[in-house]
């Protein structure tokens, strides 16, 4: 064990521990578990058409994605939702069937689901695939996340199938049994492939996507090929991905990789890389991963055979401009962006595919979107004369000056954001006047988006933040305190949740609510209110449950918990990350 990691347990995972002594963590916030308790998310408080021209992680445009679940039961080494949602919680079958029917009813006929595993519970999965078969609904039902291959049977599939479930993604990760035992998967390999063998012999019409990694640490040479070999054994696969590890700090693959020699300076130095290039924490040499790389590329991603066959049952689902734009999301520099590329590069002639039934535009277009959705949802608000004005960011895509690479650039309606500010107008009905703002969609550079704070002048400002974006984030907030916007600023969503010491380093942040939000926000800005729209003091901040905040008063603050829940440090090199003011 490498004597500069430090651990703790918790939900059965190692952690890395907190030093931060001067953060004052609150008593953490029961996550909801009647998740129907909750409002069908208002849609129309954002500008949906502005979306319409990216596509979305499913490959699609004009759709509405639907969370049906929150957390993930499983414990997966290199995956850390549990740091937000420790337990699995569903909605009832009826509940999100009535939000998929409603939105149908106004011409959606695409839907995604963001879920982390929506098939965990069986019984549920087949229930809503039933209903929608029974209301002779015709509708394109996507998973980008991911579905849980082990735990469908055919009977299921075909259920899924027949009710539109034609969007099917899996992850794999690693075929040898060695390595799913280590990472805690313990997926059933053998049934993943039986499933993927079934779905390609029997239903063509599957867009299905496949998930695998490449250079684990103690990954041997024999087992990297027993993952390529799982691929090429596939018939087909429309999306194949074989992502080189990327080992984070502070997470506890990083403990595992440090357990195995691999020096933090090196794992540092492997941070601004992209998932094809060759880190050195891969346990491979670089001509041995080449080698690899370039099998996978021939035999399963530019797979002459294969795509002739692919690309017309592509067209069948997505318009020609989405497979644009989905090609050049998925294939990594510039020398493929479009299908026309993408042809050339194979060598195929146009004459070649026989393409019949082509989804066009008009297919799958929502006229007057936005107008539909403010009938749907309309509801008069008469605002109080000293409202609360709440601006919240969603900061998950780079502007498109910045973009490089390294981005899966696709682009997703901040959902999230939605649901809180559904909430809020629930219950402060006209207490509080919300925005809600997306980086690329609605604000292209930090002027922008400083123009827009101007003109809204909000009481507070909430930051919606992921780890890959940890950089993208501080550096947003920095450019705004120097332009001396000093409004109260709240962090919140993945990468504060589980960072949230490293996070507070950064002087320029107020405070960070921690996991599930809609109750944390709800009370802060009710308390907000009853002070007239003034920021709560450390007193008042210590009252509000699922919080972190820095309290200069005291020396060291001992939390209630610490014991319980670590945070998980970003990184070593945190003041690399804060361009701006350091707390030390």
């Amino acid at each position: 064990m490498d004597r500069h990691v430090n651990y703790e347990f918790l939900h059965q995972r190692r952690t890395l521990t907190k030093e931060n002594t001067w953060i004052k963590k609150t008593t953490p916030r029961v996550q909801t578990k009647e998740l129907d308790t909750f409002p069908y998310v208002d849609r129309s408080l954002i500008n949906y058409e502005r979306y319409q021209k990216y596509v979305g992680d499913a490959g699609m445009r004009y759709y509405m994605a639907i969370q049906a679940t929150r957390g993930c039961p499983y414990k997966c080494f290199y995956c850390d939702i549990y740091k937000t949602n420790p337990f699995h919680n569903r909605r009832s079958v009826d509940h999100f069937f009535e939000e998929v029917k409603m939105l149908a009813d106004i011409g959606i006929k695409r839907f995604e689901f963001i879920d982390d595993i929506f098939n965990v519970n069986k019984k549920s999965c087949r229930a809503f695939f039933e209903k929608i078969i029974k209301s002779n609904l015709k509708l394109y039902f996507a998973f980008p996340v991911g579905l849980k291959g082990d735990l469908l049977d055919e009977e299921l599939i075909d259920i899924m199938v027949e009710g539109g479930a034609l969007g099917l993604s899996f992850s794999l990760e690693h075929a040898a049994a060695r390595m799913q035992k280590i990472m805690r998967k313990n997926l059933n390999v053998q049934k993943l492939h039986d499933n993927l063998v079934y779905i390609t012999n029997k239903h063509p019409q599957v867009n299905l996507k496949l998930n695998a990694m490449h250079g684990f640490p103690s990954e041997t040479q024999e087992e990297a090929m027993m993952t390529l070999d799982f691929m090429r054994s596939i018939k087909w696969i429309d999306w194949p991905y074989l992502h080189n590890v990327r080992i984070f700090p502070g997470t506890e693959i990083e403990v595992f990789a440090l357990e195995q020699g691999i020096p933090k300076e090196i794992i540092k130095k492997s941070q601004d890389m992209s998932y094809h290039e060759h880190a050195e924490t891969l346990p491979f040499t670089k001509e041995f991963t080449n080698g690899v790389k370039t099998k996978f590329l021939m035999d399963c991603v530019i797979n002459k055979k294969k795509l002739i066959e692919r690309i017309p049952q592509q067209l069948k689902i997505f318009t020609k401009e989405e497979l644009d734009q989905k090609i050049d999301a998925y294939y990594v520099g510039n020398r493929i962006k479009n299908l026309e590329d993408l042809l050339k590069v194979a060598k195929i002639k146009p004459s070649e595919l026989n393409i019949e039934n082509e989804v066009k535009k008009e297919d799958i277009e929502v006229d007057n979107l936005d107008a539909k959705l403010q009938k749907l949802f309309k509801k008069e608000i008469v605002y109080e004369k000293n409202h609360l004005k709440l601006l919240l960011i969603d900061l998950s895509t780079y502007y498109s000056s910045d973009a490089d690479d390294r981005q899966y650039n696709v682009v997703e309606p901040p959902l999230g954001l939605l649901a809180l500010l559904t909430f809020l107008n629930q219950k402060l009905t006209g207490k509080v006047k919300g925005k809600i703002i997306k980086s690329l969609v609605d604000f292209d550079s930090n002027d922008e988006l400083l123009d827009i704070i101007k003109h809204f002048k909000p009481d507070i400002i909430g930051f919606r933040a992921m780890t890959f974006y940890s950089g993208f984030f501080h550096d947003v907030i920095k450019f705004l305190r120097e332009k001396r916007i000093g409004i109260p600023i709240i962090a919140g969503g993945p990468y504060p949740t589980a960072s949230y010491a490293d996070v507070l380093k950064d002087k320029n942040i107020n405070a960070v609510a921690i996991a599930e939000g809609e109750n944390t926000l709800y009370e802060i800005c009710k308390k907000m209110i009853e002070k007239n729209n003034s920021f709560l003091n450390y007193d008042e901040l210590e009252e509000i449950n699922g919080i972190a905040y820095y309290n200069p008063d005291k020396k060291s603050v001992i939390n209630a918990d610490d014991s319980k829940i670590a945070s998980i440090p970003v990184s070593n090199h945190i003041k690399e990350i804060i361009k701006g003011p350091v707390r030390e």
